[in-house]
């Protein structure tokens, strides 16, 4: 399931532009693993004081189009492409900040 979600260097980048919605799950740093951070399930924002919202991928394009004014929704199954993808849209909107 962790698959559908942004990964956490990702989704440290959406909070920095502005990505504030509700999520199913959060990278919580305080409870970190060897990675630096943990995934934990739960839509509760007030359990992101140390952490971040991890939005699934759907609601991380969705904002992201949203923001760059994008028509239309691309439907992207390959993982690696989806990332990609994921990570030229971050850099398009940091651009324009």
């Amino acid at each position: 399931m962790e698959k559908e979600f942004v990964p956490y260097k990702e989704a440290v980048a959406l909070k920095e532009l502005g990505f504030d919605e509700e999520c199913f799950g959060y990278y919580d740093i305080d409870k970190g693993y060897t990675n630096g951070y943990a995934f934990c399930y739960s839509d509760v924002k007030s359990q992101l004081k140390n952490g971040c919202s991890a939005p699934l991928y759907q609601q991380a394009f969705r904002w992201l189009h949203e923001k760059l004014n994008m028509k239309g929704i691309m439907p992207i199954t390959d993982l690696d492409y989806r990332l990609r993808m994921l990570n030229n849209l971050i850099k398009k909107l940091s651009s324009k900040k």
